[in-house]
Formats: C-alpha cells, sequence, structure tokens
C-alpha cells in the first residue's frame, strides 16, 4: 500500500525551503569568489589608485583622490594653455606667465591684527624634485594678489588670492613646484587647480603643487609620467622603456621557442613510437622534481665559461650579462611538454589515421592537424610562459649586469632602492611602475583566456 500523498501545503512548505536553501548557497558562493576576488586583485586595485593619490600612505586610503575630480582636469588644462600653450603635457615657456587662484576662509582675528591689515599670503617657487635636472627658480617670478573678499557670519573672512608666475628667462620648464603659505588657521576652499600637498600647521598653511602647470595628462598620470621618464642611466636616457622592451622580448622570445619546442616533444612522446619513450617520459616527469636551486650554479658555471667554449664559434668569451644567458638555460620547462603531452593525447587518433591514408607525412600531420587542434593547450601555454618570464627576478638578477639590459623586475628594484635612499620616499611613482609592470599580463590574460581555460580544462582528459 502506498504512503499518502503529502498536502498541497506541505509541498508548498517543501518547495519554499528548497527555494531558501538554493538561495543560501548562490549568496555564500557568491561572497567566497568576491573574497577570492578581493584578496586576489585587491591589491593591484589599491595600488592603481594609490598611484595617483601625491601621498600614497594616507590612511584611511582615498578611494576618489583630486586627480579624478573633472574640475581640475579642467583646471589643469587652463594652466597648461597659459604656461605653454600644450593643455595636454603643460610647461612654461620663455616669455610666458600662468594665474592661479586659491580662496582661503580665515577664522575671526583680534582686533589690533584686523587694523593691521590681512595677513599676508606669498607663493615660492621651489627647487625641482629627483630626476629633474632644470632648477626653474632663478627664472620664474611669483607674485601673489588678493583679488576678493567676502565677510562670513561667524565674523571670519573668505579671501580669493590670484597667484602669478612668470618665466623670465630662456629655458623652457616641464615643471614648475609652487609652495603656497597662508596664516595659521586658513582654510583651503577652492583652486584653479587643487594643490598635491595641504599642510595646516600651528604657524602657517602650506599648499604645495608639484607642478602648477601641468596640464590635464601630465596631471593626471603625473607618476606614470615620471615613472617612464625619470630615471635615467649614465647617458641621459630613461631607461623604464629599455627595460620594459627587454623584457618583451624576452618573453615573446621565451614563448615562441616554448610552444614551438614543447609541442614538437610532446608530439614525440604521446604519438609516436620509438625505443626508450617511456624512459625520456619518466626522465621528464623527474625533472620536474628537482628544484631551480640545485642546478642554479652549474647554469651560472656553464655560461659563465660559454658553455665549454662554444660561445667563441660566435664571437662571444662568455654569455654572462648577454639574453641568451637569460634564454638558454630555462629553455623550455618540463611542465610545458608535460601539459603539450597530456592534450595532444586526448586528440582521436582516427585523425591521425585517416590522414596517412591520404598520405600525409608525420611532419605534415604535426603541421596541419595536430597544431590546429592544439590551440586550447598552446594559448594556455603561451600565457603561463608570458608570465613567468615576464615575473621573473632571480636568474636574470644572476645573469644581467648591464643596467642597460636589465628586465623591468630587476628595474623595479632598482627603483625602489633609488627613490627609497632619498628623503621621503615617492610611494606613488613606484605604485605606477608596479601597475605598468602588471599591464601587459592582465592584457595577454583577457585576450586569451577563452584558450586558457579550455586548455587547462581539456587537459589530461584522453579519447
Amino acid at each position: 500500500m502506498s504512503p499518502p500523498a503529502p498536502a498541497p501545503w506541505a509541498r508548498a512548505a517543501e518547495a519554499a525551503w528548497r527555494a531558501r536553501r538554493r538561495r543560501a548557497r548562490l549568496a555564500l558562493l557568491y561572497a567566497l569568489m568576491t573574497a577570492l576576488l578581493v584578496v586576489m586583485v585587491g591589491p593591484l586595485l589599491y595600488a592603481f589608485v594609490s598611484s595617483f593619490r601625491d601621498d600614497a600612505l594616507t590612511w584611511p586610503p582615498e578611494l576618489y583622490p583630486p586627480k579624478f575630480w573633472p574640475r581640475n582636469w579642467v583646471g589643469a588644462w587652463t594652466l597648461g594653455v597659459q604656461g605653454s600653450g600644450d593643455g595636454w603635457f603643460g610647461g612654461l615657456a620663455p616669455g610666458r606667465a600662468l594665474e592661479l587662484e586659491v580662496t582661503f576662509r580665515l577664522p575671526p582675528e583680534p582686533a589690533p591684527r584686523r587694523a593691521s591689515g590681512p595677513a599676508a599670503v606669498r607663493a615660492l617657487v621651489l627647487p625641482p624634485a629627483a630626476g629633474m635636472t632644470t632648477d626653474p627658480r632663478p627664472d620664474v617670478r611669483p607674485s601673489v594678489q588678493l583679488v576678493a573678499e567676502r565677510p562670513l557670519p561667524d565674523g571670519g573672512v573668505e579671501r580669493t588670492y590670484r597667484v602669478r608666475l612668470e618665466h623670465v628667462g630662456r629655458v623652457f620648464h616641464e615643471r614648475v613646484r609652487l609652495a603656497v603659505t597662508a596664516p595659521a588657521g586658513a582654510k583651503l576652499v577652492r583652486a584653479t587647480l587643487w594643490p598635491s600637498i595641504v599642510s595646516e600647521r600651528f604657524t602657517r598653511t602650506v599648499l604645495t603643487w608639484q607642478d602648477a602647470a601641468p596640464g590635464v595628462l601630465g596631471y593626471v598620470f603625473e607618476a606614470y609620467i615620471r615613472a617612464w621618464t625619470a630615471y635615467r642611466g649614465e647617458g641621459g636616457k630613461p631607461l623604464f622603456a629599455r627595460w620594459v622592451l627587454n623584457s618583451l622580448g624576452i618573453a615573446l622570445g621565451k614563448v615562441a621557442l616554448t610552444l614551438a619546442l614543447a609541442s614538437l616533444a610532446g608530439y614525440a612522446l604521446a604519438r609516436l613510437r620509438f625505443p626508450g619513450r617511456n624512459f625520456l617520459f619518466l626522465f621528464t616527469i623527474f625533472t620536474m622534481m628537482v628544484p631551480g636551486q640545485v642546478t642554479m650554479i652549474s647554469n651560472f658555471l656553464l655560461l659563465r665559461d660559454g658553455i665549454f667554449g662554444l660561445s667563441r664559434l660566435f664571437g662571444a668569451e662568455t654569455l654572462i650579462n648577454t639574453y641568451a644567458g637569460v634564454f638558454l638555460p630555462g629553455l623550455v620547462a618540463t611542465s610545458a611538454v608535460f601539459l603539450m603531452k597530456q592534450f595532444l593525447e586526448s586528440i582521436p587518433r582516427e585523425l591521425e589515421e585517416a590522414a596517412r591514408i591520404d598520405g600525409a607525412s608525420t611532419l605534415q600531420i604535426y603541421a596541419r592537424i595536430v597544431l590546429p587542434l592544439s590551440r586550447p593547450a598552446l594559448g594556455a601555454l603561451a600565457i603561463l610562459t608570458f608570465q613567468g618570464s615576464w615575473n621573473e627576478l632571480f636568474w636574470p638578477l644572476v645573469v644581467l649586469r648591464s643596467q642597460e639590459k636589465f628586465t623591468l623586475p630587476i628595474g623595479l628594484m632598482q627603483l625602489m632602492q633609488f627613490y627609497g635612499a632619498q628623503a621621503g620616499v615617492n610611494w606613488n611613482l613606484i605604485l605606477a611602475s608596479v601597475v605598468i609592470a602588471a599591464l601587459p599580463v592582465l592584457v595577454i590574460f583577457v585576450l586569451f583566456q577563452r584558450y586558457f581555460i579550455e586548455g587547462i580544462k581539456l587537459t589530461g582528459l584522453k579519447g
């Protein structure tokens, strides 16, 4: 005898309970994914936002810094046009002048001070920041003029001053650092361009502009422009762009060689029958267990001696401080060969047999059938190889000696040591350099993520 059917109200209650449990599971899953996203991407986003703050170490972090304010973009464009006629990158040209206005709210003053007139507001052109060689102080003449005054209900006053910077020399200045001092207790209300630093002290209120004629791009992307141009080598040429090109060339070269050699080796181990194949595969697996630190000294000695003197055939006594020395020891990772072998074993053999019946050779099968079907695995391998080469620090640091040949990770270390040794570390410049270094990997992953996910999903499956 079958059990009685549940009442309609019981079925409705069970459906509602199942729906609540499903929503709870989804909420837990989304919360976990959000937490992972914050842990993995949060530091990069924090570095990105902090690179646009003039004081990157302020706490709590400022998520909407002044460089994101549209009204400051207008002010930066205006000052750039006044200073040089270039609203994008600004500067102060000989014979030109620029004017910016600042408005202070001052507290009520004692009667004797009111009788003596308003307290003075002064402007001072500061020496250049680190990495800048031209000192604009002798030939830039600052002046301050009171242009408006409005009493406030609490007895205070709001005053607007016009600061004028006149270039009386003959040298074009890319940047002009400016400081404006006001009486103690003065609160900044408005400015044509919001200052980089507002310091309220016991005796004075000090406003500092890292660049008073920046242009809109020079203002918003100041840290990125300085990161790209400030650090220079012995010849006076910026080194950051050279480091990026070095890393890019090495990474692309490793990707090309790894894809070619790993796919050939993986195809041979997965499809061809020859004596010693199983031994070679086991040996490949064994080499994956050997840490890189074990072979580091032997690899360095081989490069120092020019690989038993073979480098002399190409006119080089040693491979130290050469790009070949960075390439050769890790030309093809055994993990890349293993990944390609596992993927190629998932391709149906019937496709190769049909090609052989049509008269195709082994090389033709590899080039016309295997490689087109291996795009997911090749895409995943390209991303992993590019990321590993782009972020590699230790081995290039051991091999390379000249600053012009450094890769970007070594260059970032140089930047941190250089700016960290100065009074007041310019952290927004360092963070901007880090963001620039992370962008290529993000772009590569976004463009090829479909192949990456599909390749990882299919690797190891056999048809």
